[in-house]
């Protein structure tokens, strides 16, 4: 990205949550980039923490922050389901009339915890965010058991049989 002349950087998020995106950025207003509207946080509302880099193969987390809420918002947040949904942030440029640019993927996570604070002039909420990349190291346990099967594929019965021939046995070649 060319950040020369008139253009200013800036930050994109995008939350992906069951209930419909939230998208904010940086800055005052609303703008949209690849048909999403972000709306304005003025850096006030959202605080992002810093992604550092590790050595010895730990994945970075992130933590975003928004302030200054009502706590009614805080505690439909605390309702949603928000684990293991994706959240994307994107470095922006934006132009001298304020529209975007170019825009690039600076962190993509997924949501992991959801902390809340209910002060008494206005409540907070963090959520923080881990590299997707951790996700290919968790354990999904699956066995060749029908149950198992059935949850994954509803309605096949190619496990059905296998209890009944472990212990079977069979002479073959005579």
């Amino acid at each position: 990205m060319d950040t020369s002349g008139d253009r200013i950087l800036g930050l994109l998020v995008q939350c992906r949550f069951d209930s419909g995106d939230l998208a904010m950025f940086t800055g005052h207003g609303s703008v949209e980039w690849e048909g999403v509207t972000y709306l304005g946080a003025a850096g006030q509302m959202l605080r992002i923490g810093e992604a550092q880099e590790t050595s010895g193969g730990e994945m970075p987390g992130l933590t975003l922050t928004l302030s200054g809420l009502d706590p009614e918002v805080v505690a439909l947040a605390e309702l949603e389901e928000f684990q293991r949904r994706r959240v994307t942030l994107r470095l922006a440029l934006f132009g001298p009339e304020g529209q975007i640019e170019a825009a690039d993927v600076l962190w993509d996570g997924l949501a992991d915890t959801l902390d809340s604070d209910d002060g008494p002039e206005a409540a907070t909420a963090t959520l923080a965010c881990e590299e997707r990349a951790m996700d290919l190291g968790r354990k999904r346990p699956f066995y060749y058991l029908p149950e198992d099967q059935q949850r994954r594929f509803p309605g096949d019965r190619f496990f059905d049989l296998v209890q009944a021939i472990q212990n079977r046995e069979d002479t073959w070649g005579r």
